[in-house]
């Protein structure tokens, strides 16, 4: 096993599932959620500014013709996302907002088999309905005894609903670096 890579895939995975512990964290001192989400773009900025100018770091440019839907996708995939669950997570704790961001998969599948015309068998179709039941648990308990739903959830699961639109329609465009190199 590529040993890089593995060890980039750890450091991705323990920054992802700190995220949502220390926007809760954040929350609670000093920031707003608007100036935490500006707050982590300025930082994601620099460090991708930094990455780019990194000597032998090749990137090609999109055709002109992508660009607007790139910037889209963007929008909605980056912007949309860190949006709603920052300010989802000011009425649902951190492991709430996890667990139904964890709803992407689903959701993503969903859209891959509608939009993408990608095969899912029956066991993935039984698999997505129970992690359907398990999401609708999760949004019930974020309530109290009447069954009222927090309106973090609503804004966590747009989150999700954003990021899976990123993942699908950034499809075609993965494809064509892919196919040029």
């Amino acid at each position: 096993m590529n040993t890089k890579a593995l060890l980039l895939a750890l450091i991705t995975v323990i920054i992802w599932g700190s995220s949502f512990a220390a926007i809760s964290s954040s929350l609670r001192g000093d920031y707003s959620p608007g100036h935490l989400v500006l707050f982590r773009f300025i930082i994601a900025s620099l460090l991708f500014a930094l990455i780019a100018m990194w000597p032998g770091v090749k990137f090609q440019l999109p055709k002109k013709e992508d660009i607007l839907s790139i910037l889209l996708l963007g929008w909605i995939g980056i912007s949309v996302y860190h949006i709603c669950v920052t300010f989802g997570q000011m009425s649902i704790s951190a492991g709430t907002a996890g667990m139904l961001i964890g709803s992407a998969p689903i959701i993503t599948t969903i859209m891959a088999v509608f939009i993408l015309k990608e095969h899912l068998g029956t066991i993935g179709w039984l698999g997505l309905g129970f992690g359907f039941i398990g999401i609708i648990l999760i949004a019930l308990g974020t309530g109290d005894s009447s069954f009222h739903i927090s309106p973090g959830v609503f804004l966590v699961l747009l989150a999700a609903v954003a990021t899976s639109i990123f993942f699908v329609y950034q499809k075609p465009y993965i494809k064509n670096t892919t196919q040029s190199n």
